[in-house]
């Protein structure tokens, strides 16, 4: 049997826009690298991985800039469900097992995109301050919605499922975090 390398399926790293994330455990800075949140996470859920890892990084950037920003010191508040944006916030800021994360998928905003399950809308509180976001218009296409809806009809239809996961997945690795998603 053949093995592939997860990041075999994505863009080559050299291509990815901001790979990495700086938050600290106390006095001590830490590297958070998409690379080893794929690692992390597998690749399942990989759009969803990196929808959150780019969440948390425009969160860091919107509220510290370039300063100091505390991994406990953020908290998310969603209503979308998926288990890939919920492994970023865990890998990120522990925001998981750190009773910092919240998910109801009845939360509604009107200039938020729907999803299969809840919406894609994020408050994500750090510094102090709150940011309410949404992925930037387009993103994902509505084909991933599509093949979402009939990922369970065949072998190609799971197929196609897993394909449009890695196209939202190298769509968002190729931009920085600001291009990627939207404050409302």
């Amino acid at each position: 049997m053949n093995h592939t390398d997860i990041t075999d399926l994505l863009l080559p790293r050299s291509d990815w826009a901001s790979p990495e994330l700086y938050l600290y455990e106390d006095e001590y800075r830490l590297k958070l690298d998409l690379e080893c949140a794929i690692q992390f996470s597998g690749i399942n859920s990989i759009g969803g991985l990196v929808l959150g890892f780019r969440l948390v990084q425009y969160a860091v950037e919107l509220s510290a800039g370039n300063g100091p920003l505390q991994r406990d010191g953020i908290s998310i508040y969603t209503s979308f469900p998926g288990r890939g944006t919920q492994d970023a916030f865990e890998y990120t800021c522990r925001a998981i097992s750190e009773k910092r994360y919240c998910c109801d998928t009845t939360l509604h905003h009107p200039a938020a995109q729907s999803g299969q399950r809840g919406q894609f809308l994020f408050t994500v509180r750090a510094n102090e301050q709150s940011m309410v976001m949404t992925p930037a218009d387009g993103m994902p296409q509505r084909s991933y919605f599509d093949a979402d809806r009939q990922s369970k009809d065949s072998a190609e239809s799971a197929k196609r499922w897993r394909d449009e996961k890695l196209i939202f997945a190298n769509n968002l690795l190729s931009l920085p975090p600001e291009k990627c998603l939207r404050v409302l």
